[in-house]
């Protein structure tokens, strides 16, 4: 996992919980970065707070 910084990982929180309320675990999307093109997708895979050590940083 890497860290990005505070206000892409505010953002991506805001779309999960998007996603969660909208009853899907998927967004696909293009965007314009610096005058080229992406595209951009995210899937949410649920894990259990047991298994969350799994995937923090040491």
């Amino acid at each position: 996992m890497t860290f990005i910084s505070h206000a892409v990982e505010t953002a991506l929180t805001r779309l999960t919980q998007q996603l969660i309320a909208h009853q899907t675990d998927r967004a696909e999307t293009l965007v314009c970065a610096r005058g080229d093109f992406y595209r951009a997708e995210l899937r949410l895979e649920r894990i259990e707070p047991s298994e969350l050590s799994q995937y923090l940083p040491d």
